[in-house]
């Protein structure tokens, strides 16, 4: 049982391309904010969920689900 608890908070985080962005998390960028650029998608996976925090340069985070549903947005003062 130990063993399975230490492997369900495992993390991999990576950077990856705007490619790989679900469409979904894609058409929110380009509605809500058609002006913004990405400039850096990180993917963080776990066993059971995946995640995508999305810089842009207008300096707002957006945290987008797997299915690409935002879940969270930070913008930097």
């Amino acid at each position: 049982m130990a063993g399975f608890m230490l492997l369900s908070s495992c993390e991999f985080d990576s950077v990856v391309p705007e490619s790989e962005l679900p469409p979904a998390a894609k058409a929110y960028i380009e509605q809500n904010q058609p002006d913004a650029k990405v400039l850096l998608i990180k993917k963080e996976r776990s066993l059971f969920k995946t995640r995508y925090n999305v810089t842009l340069d207008n300096r707002m985070e957006i945290e987008f689900n797997g299915d690409g549903l935002p879940v969270d947005l930070d913008m930097d003062d």
